[in-house]
């Protein structure tokens, strides 16, 4: 487990000292991120999963590949299939794609490594180190919520729909694309309504675009996940930071319009887990932006310098644990143990031979 807590000591250390987010250590440890996401071999839960739908779909013709469920990924398959370069490949665009829209968001908060060290246990270890498809849509929702005040309406709704070719539970963030809309407070409140009766009944109903989805989070409704609550837990409390103190962290801070809805949607997702623990954790994993945003700016509402750094150790403090806890008992990390990369297995292009096929 050591590889895991030597990639979260560079973030944490800056964070402490309070660093602030220069170029050159955003790209030192992006590509360090990068590399450990992307390379990953044999690394989490979906591991073998990913590698029999690589399997099924790699000879697909290209117009199956846009015409099925989740076209983006399935184009991205045949990408890597016709290069011959396989789930390397695929894997890395991944973790490119997720970086490229984590550290947007960090590079925008006010203490970009109190974002990133927040987020590494259960948002890059637990999430992007074995989530593929689901990865590639939050990156793409990633970007668009670290300029989304700069974004029109229209360029929201493209970038959702684009994130969902990739994973469908992306289509979730259409909900608040409706909420940011400039239009009166009714006509959004309404839009909002609309837009997420829609999508409950297209999952309720089943269509083939949907089914793996209706099956799995919504229709099935006793499938657990038992560690839901602590990977909910630490938005709810950065929303009730936010909701309890909207005032001083805006003079702090300044305003951000995409905070406050997606702040009530981490409240409401705590009593969610109790209708579909999966699929709230799952449609959760989108509001953690929310998160890094509200814990960066906390350090600008302390006064006292003593007082800010007290809290930053906290964070590291916290992360630290929660990294621990969640490797040693997690009934599902020892998936993730012990680390490996591709680039030091010493089978060398045996490898690209065994797992591009």
């Amino acid at each position: 487990m050591y590889p895991y807590f030597a990639m979260l000591a560079l973030p944490s250390g800056l964070a402490i000292n309070g660093t602030r987010g220069s170029r050159f250590w955003l790209l030192l440890i992006g590509l360090l991120y990068f590399l450990m996401i992307g390379f990953r071999f044999r690394v989490g839960m979906d591991w073998n999963n990913y590698l029999d739908i690589y399997r099924q779909k790699h000879a697909w013709s290209l117009a199956r590949a846009i015409f099925d469920r989740e076209p983006g990924y399935n184009l991205l398959i045949w990408v890597a299939s016709n290069l011959r370069v396989g789930m390397i490949f695929v894997d890395a665009v991944s973790a490119l794609v997720f970086c490229w829209g984590f550290f947007g968001v960090a590079k925008r908060c006010r203490e970009p490594w109190i974002a990133v060290t927040i987020a590494t246990p259960l948002l890059v270890v637990a999430f992007a180190m074995t989530s593929v498809r689901q990865a590639i849509a939050a990156g793409i929702i990633f970007h668009l919520i670290s300029r989304w005040d700069e974004r029109r309406t229209l360029t929201r709704l493209i970038l959702v729909m684009l994130a969902s070719t990739f994973h469908f539970s992306a289509i979730f963030m259409m909900i608040f694309v409706a909420l940011g809309s400039r239009t009166s407070h009714v006509v959004r409140i309404f839009g909002a309504a609309f837009v997420g009766t829609f999508i409950l009944v297209l999952v309720r109903f089943s269509p083939s675009s949907v089914e793996a989805y209706s099956r799995l989070y919504l229709v099935n409704a006793t499938m657990l996940a038992p560690g839901a609550i602590f990977q909910v837990a630490p938005l709810a409390i950065a929303a009730l930071i936010y909701l309890m103190n909207r005032d001083t962290w805006i003079r702090a801070n300044g305003a951000n319009s995409a905070l406050e809805a997606m702040a009530w949607a981490a409240v409401i997702a705590v009593p969610a887990i109790g209708l579909s623990s999966a699929g709230t954790y799952r449609f959760a994993l989108y509001l953690w932006p929310m998160a890094m945003i509200i814990y960066s700016g906390v350090p600008g509402m302390i006064e006292s310098g003593v007082g800010r750094l007290f809290f930053r150790i906290c964070i590291v403090v916290a992360t630290v644990a929660l990294l621990m806890g969640w490797l040693l008992l997690a009934n599902n990390s020892y998936a993730w143990l012990p680390y490996q990369n591709w680039l030091f297995q010493p089978d060398g292009i045996d490898l690209l031979r065994r797992y591009n096929r």
